[in-house]
């Protein structure tokens, strides 16, 4: 656990203690050899957060917490601004210097005696040593500043600073410069220190990846009661040896690890990268070597990777990769099987040094002797008892991102990290507890951690600094929904014409609503139900509206099409070029949007009768998609499906033909029955391509291209929605969830929609003839407060990023509605 616990410590807990903002004249004060320095923006108001935090009112008696909260120096000042700055003296040893507009009163008996006050002289200056309940420090005044310190010979260099100065190192100036001044407290730490501070706080252990970690770190520090947020930069070091460095001129990718860690890790630590060969040119001077020396074994198999990290398991610790092309890796792998284990074969690795040598400092000393393969993951281990416990988690599905205090922690930071770490409040107390000085062994042992469950911090390295955000958070149980709410209504110019979306607001993080008139007006609307703009389009947009973010710079575009346009609009619906994309023949189905490996390499299929085109995302035709066109028109949209390793494209034709291709435009299915397509779209169930037909009868197609057909109790004109293992179908006003099924009033139902979301499922159908909207839970449980009034279709989501969910409906002829499940 040692990589991650230190690092989450040292900016977490470090934080925990008084910090603050200042004028720019007290940073020439903070001593030479400074490695922390901690920013007081507001003394008073610092001093109440903290003293409020849970985790620091219950463990007052941690003497690394009972050393800031007794801190003479803080009780003394009236100051509301200050630095306290750490520095070494000594071997292992760190002294505070205070420093802040000068306060007379900090070198004055105060009325009831209880400090004593000596002066000695220094150079023509004078030193205050004041003296109250066993504590001293020493004070002088320079000019309009009083500096202060535990050590006389710290302010002694202060004094000598002050006649002779010297320059503030560049990289402290550009942090203190951009810390906040809102916050109460901003913590800046000398990156190429973190491993003596580390030492000094944690002298049993020494991290390597702390070593030239960076330049200066500053991060502002928020504290609530039950939470601590650090969020702010690393200055890169100036050459690449440092470790995030390691990430320069890389783009960060989606962390999905903890999709595979169980709930009994330890924690984790995710790196990512969108470039092998640069990410390898780093590690070479990180390891200061030429890039000529490095190992090439693992070239094949990281090129085709875009994380790689380590999962810490109780008592081993695991390996991931991430793969772009599982299929393609798995050749390159060529391990020997040495057994199966739950259906899941385990493989022998021939080379187990091979990561350690290609990726240190990252991952260091570690065997890859063995390896498994699920869907994109390949998992290594030293031995083949930590992969069977893997396996039997995600078997399992007692993964830790389907937790929810994992998932409250983790919603407000980016998708997408240079570097990603969590470890468990339990094993990081233990890791303290166990490397810190015996004395303090006991208390940290003894930590109330009481309802914090993980700690997490990312970094996200962006040209020469990297974002560092840092959370530690009480988990706050979350009961059911028990009531709902309309929050908004929105009223069109003119009658609404199709249903309304939800879609991505990159700027805020919650999702805005999309919704078209009948004149062809398309609107933005906010979560409040504010009008950001209106567009006039050449006519009606089929099927939903996608998004996309071409820059692949977090950023989303609207994509849609008409019957002659393809459209890419931005945040502020202006298109982007080069869109709107016009075709002289009709477009006869909504668009399919591909994404298939998750990193952004968008395809967009458009369907022309039979005629199927297949653009990139500049909207250029992709030329190694060769297949073009069915012998009759597609009823349906084409659809990607990925069952296990392997893409599947479906084409449902006229004439009852199911063409499935891979991605090339090849046959991968061969379907030789020819079926009585309804107009229900196919998806995967069970592992099946699975639909009905126009009688009701369930279809589903094998591997080997065989129909098994099934009579599941439905009729003509019956309903469908699934996924993997949920089916949902609805007959007339029958409505049936995982087999279970009940009885609805009389009415004209939409089409199902199954939304699974936070690991829920939620199942929703709209009567619009009574304009009930009505909502179920996976057990077809309706939720209280349910039918609410809408007259369409629902699209559900999270729109503010609070706990509670909401969904968007249309209310009357031309208005719209916000509902919130609370």
């Amino acid at each position: 656990m040692k990589k991650i616990a230190i690092l989450i410590l040292l900016l977490s807990a470090i934080s925990c203690k008084k910090v603050s903002k200042t004028s720019n004249s007290l940073i020439d004060h903070i001593p030479k050899d400074t490695q922390i320095v901690i920013k007081i923006n507001d003394l008073e108001k610092a001093s109440s957060k903290l003293r409020d935090n849970y985790l620091i009112k219950n463990n007052t008696k941690i003497d690394f917490i009972d050393y800031f909260k007794n801190l003479f120096i803080l009780e003394k000042t009236q100051q509301k601004e200050a630095l306290l700055c750490f520095s070494p003296v000594g071997k292992s040893n760190f002294e505070y210097t205070f420093i802040s507009k000068f306060d007379p009163s900090i070198i004055k008996k105060d009325s009831l005696n209880t400090n004593t006050i000596e002066t000695i002289s220094y150079s023509n200056k004078e030193i205050y040593k004041i003296t109250s309940k066993g504590q001293s420090f020493f004070a002088t005044q320079q000019d309009s500043i009083l500096v202060a310190s535990s050590s006389q010979l710290l302010v002694e260099n202060a004094i000598r600073l002050h006649a002779n100065p010297i320059p503030v190192n560049g990289d402290l100036q550009k942090v203190y410069d951009v810390s906040g001044n809102d916050n109460i407290l901003s913590l800046l730490v000398n990156g190429k220190r973190l491993q003596n501070i580390q030492k000094t706080l944690l002298p049993n252990d020494s991290i390597d990846g702390l070593k030239n970690f960076s330049g200066w770190i500053s991060v502002d520090a928020t504290v609530d009661q039950n939470a601590m947020f650090l969020d702010g930069i690393a200055i890169e070091k100036d050459s690449l040896s440092s470790t995030i460095g390691i990430f320069d001129s890389t783009i960060p990718q989606e962390n999905r690890i903890s999709q595979v860690t169980p709930i009994t890790a330890k924690g984790f630590v995710s790196f990512t990268y969108d470039d092998f060969p640069v990410l390898k040119r780093n590690l070479s001077l990180a390891q200061e070597r030429a890039i000529e020396d490095m190992p090439t074994v693992l070239d094949n198999i990281l090129s085709s990777v875009s994380e790689v990290g380590m999962i810490f398991m109780d008592k081993e610790e695991a390996l991931l990769i991430n793969s772009l092309d599982i299929e393609t890796l798995q050749e390159d792998l060529s391990g020997k099987k040495t057994e199966t284990y739950r259906g899941i074969t385990i493989y022998k690795y021939d080379d187990p040094s091979s990561f350690s040598k290609v990726l240190t400092p990252l991952i260091s000393d570690f065997e890859a002797n063995y390896y498994f393969i699920k869907d994109e993951f390949v998992i290594f281990g030293a031995s083949v008892n930590v992969l069977k416990d893997i396996i039997a988690n995600i078997l399992n599905q007692t993964l830790l991102h389907q937790q929810e205090y994992y998932k409250n922690t983790i919603k407000d930071l980016s998708d997408e990290s240079s570097i990603l770490m969590a470890g468990t409040t339990k094993s990081l107390k233990s890791f303290i507890a166990e490397n810190s000085n015996s004395k303090y062994q006991e208390q940290w042992k003894n930590l109330d951690d009481k309802g914090y469950q993980i700690g997490i911090l990312q970094i996200v390295k962006e040209n020469d600094f990297a974002h560092i955000h840092g959370v530690l958070q009480k988990n706050i149980a979350r009961g059911s929904a028990t009531s709902v709410t309309q929050t908004a209504s929105t009223t069109l110019e003119s009658k609404v014409l199709n249903n309304p979306v939800l879609v991505k607001n990159h700027r805020t993080k919650g999702m805005d609503i999309a919704i078209q008139d009948i004149e062809n007006n398309l609107y933005l609307i906010s979560d409040k139900g504010a009008i950001f703009w209106k567009k006039q389009i050449d006519g009606e947009i089929l099927g939903k509206i996608q998004q996309i973010d071409i820059y692949k710079n977090g950023r989303y575009q609207l994509l849609f099409n008409t019957a002659n346009t393809l459209y890419l609009l931005d945040r502020d619906g202006k298109d982007v070029k080069p869109y709107p994309k016009a075709f002289d023949k009709p477009i006869t189905q909504p668009l399919s949007l591909f994404d298939y490996d998750k990193n952004k390499r968008y395809r967009t299929v458009i369907t022309q009768g039979n005629a199927v085109t297949m653009f990139n995302a500049e909207a250029d035709v992709v030329t190694g998609f060769r297949f073009k066109g069915t012998e009759t028109d597609l009823i349906l949209p084409p659809k990607h499906i990925r069952i296990g390793s392997k893409d599947h494209i479906l084409l449902t034709e006229k004439n009852g033909k199911l063409t499935i291709l891979d991605r090339l435009g090849r046959t991968r299915v061969d379907v030789k029955e020819k079926i009585d397509f309804s107009n229900n779209e196919w998806y995967q169930y069970l592992d099946k391509f699975t639909s009905i037909s126009k009688d009701g009868t369930m279809i589903q197609i094998q591997k080997d291209g065989k129909a098994v057909k099934q009579n599941i109790g439905l009729e003509k004109n019956s309903k469908i929605v699934a996924t993997n293992k949920t089916l949902v179908t609805m007959h007339e006003n029958k409505l049936s969830i995982k087999g279970k099924t009940i009885e609805l009033d009389f009415g004209v139902y939409t089409k199902p929609i199954l939304y699974y979301i936070n690991d829920k499922i939620y199942v929703t159908v709209t009567d619009i003839q009574t304009k009930k909207v009505y909502l179920f839970d996976s057990n077809a449980e309706l939720f209280p407060n349910f039918p609410v009034y809408g007259s369409s279709a629902i699209y559900m989501g999270n729109m503010d990023k609070d706990p509670n969910l909401e969904f968007v409906v249309q209310g009357e002829d031309n208005s719209v509605l916000i509902y919130q499940v609370n």
